[in-house]
């Protein structure tokens, strides 16, 4: 398998040349807590309210939503964020999503998934929820969302900052994926699916070569 470069030392390049293009690829994760949090309230309290007013029932889909959110997240990440042949990231939707992540990892502008791109995949995700289950998906959605918020601040920190007690675990697994082998450990908040479906990382093997530079 041919080797990837990557910069850790680096910012990333702007995508676009348009200003405003280029302010919608970048975000700071308070603004997707904020918002996915106020989204799966209301959901929850609409279910509740107009629904089934029944707490175990919520419970249950909430933390069902959750669960379901790991496998998805493996999902994605190891199907279309990356190539599904040989896992790469170097060009097309699976650079704009991810691979600018992975050849610039510790620009933190680029840790979050841009609201535009984020609210599309999650209309998507919930569109299907209603489909299959109705007015539960409200509950089944809002554990799902929850989940990524969870997601999405374990990677920011991971990436953020050096190993600490609090995030040491997560901070090895995902890193590895970073800087030894891209086609492995694909799972972020868990590796329950990497040992599933056998892409935990392999000792003494190296598919990425890193190259430091200055800002």
């Amino acid at each position: 398998m041919d080797k990837i470069k990557i910069y850790p030392n680096k910012k990333s390049p702007k995508m676009f040349k348009n200003k405003y293009l280029e302010l919608l690829t970048r975000t700071h994760p308070i603004v997707v807590n904020v918002m996915y949090i106020i989204i799966a309230l209301i959901g929850l309290g609409y279910y509740y309210f107009y629904h089934d007013s029944n707490v175990l029932v919520i419970i249950g889909g909430f933390f069902l939503g959750v669960f379901t959110w790991t496998l998805a997240e493996y999902l994605m990440h190891r199907f279309l964020y990356h190539k599904i042949k040989d896992a790469s990231f170097n060009s097309g939707i699976q650079y704009m999503f991810h691979g600018v992540h992975h050849k610039y990892p510790t620009d933190e502008s680029r840790l979050v998934l841009p609201v535009v791109p984020s609210l599309l995949i999650a209309s998507l995700f919930l569109g299907l929820f209603y489909a299959i289950m109705g007015a539960f998906a409200f509950v089944f959605a809002s554990g799902f969302l929850i989940a990524y918020i969870t997601y999405m601040n374990i990677h920011y920190n991971i990436h953020k900052s050096s190993p600490s007690k609090k995030y040491r675990f997560w901070w090895e697994h995902h890193n590895t994926h970073h800087y030894e082998q891209h086609d492995r450990a694909f799972g972020v908040s868990s590796p329950l699916w990497d040992y599933i479906f056998g892409t935990m990382p392999e000792e003494d093997r190296k598919t990425i070569e890193i190259e430091t530079l200055e800002e």
